[in-house]
């Protein structure tokens, strides 16, 4: 306990350094699989941050405890506990919408598991937070490649398309377009832009069919009123 409270004793210091330098070099090597894939804006900096500063909240609750706990009763887990979940708010600002597609949300995941290992290392459970780095760090690696395999037949296509003109006019012609194709649409979502400009997203429906994507961008884009498409 005299180890503890004693903020000036070198094993004290060691061991505070150990950890936050766990919490550094773990949380490193998830930022630099991110920032090595392009995968921003959290690179590696930012996890490295997330791990250090989840690292010492467990080392402040943990001193908090040793120093003040015969005067108060403290929990050492609510402060962690306040890391989970905040957390969150974070990761929310890594997560971006870009036309029909949403990115960010497997890096928010990795800020938020980032979080677990700073806090693992806060406590000193070095075996969990070098294993969980070790999985993290093959997920992200080599999972994607697997993903990409499997989801390619499975995966649903969009298209989208701007257009000043009429609406309705258009989707028939899209419409007659995608079942010469041997495709048909499973939702469409219509909107407008600041600029006065109309756009449709169409969400088709799984098929086995192989489609060739230029050609077919080539054919929507010579529908009347259409003014860009992208597959």
């Amino acid at each position: 306990m005299d180890l503890w409270v004693n903020q000036f004793d070198f094993q004290f210091l060691g061991i505070v350094l150990l950890r936050l330098l766990a919490a550094c070099i773990l949380g490193g090597i998830i930022g630099f699989e991110r920032e090595y894939t392009r995968h921003t804006p959290a690179g590696f900096r930012t996890h490295i941050l997330v791990s250090l500063g989840s690292c010492l909240v467990m080392l402040i609750s943990q001193y908090a405890v040793v120093a003040y706990g015969e005067v108060i009763d403290i929990d050492p887990t609510r402060i962690g506990a306040q890391v989970v979940s905040g957390v969150g708010f974070l990761g929310a600002g890594a997560i971006i919408r870009h036309g029909i597609s949403v990115r960010g949300l497997t890096t928010a995941a990795s800020i938020w598991a980032v979080a677990c290992i700073g806090l693992a290392c806060g406590i000193g459970f070095y075996t969990g937070a070098i294993f969980a780095t070790l999985f993290i760090w093959l997920v992200l690696m080599y999972l994607k490649l697997f993903k990409d395999r499997i989801s390619y037949k499975s995966k649903d296509r969009y298209i989208e398309i701007e257009t000043y003109d009429d609406i309705v006019l258009l989707l028939n012609s899209l419409n007659k377009l995608l079942q010469e194709n041997n495709l048909s649409v499973k939702s469409i979502e219509v909107s407008d832009d600041t600029s006065g400009k109309k756009k449709v997203i169409c969400q088709l429906l799984k098929t086995g069919a192989q489609v060739d994507s230029s050609q077919l961008a080539a054919k929507i884009m010579e529908l009347e009123g259409v003014l860009k498409v992208k597959l």
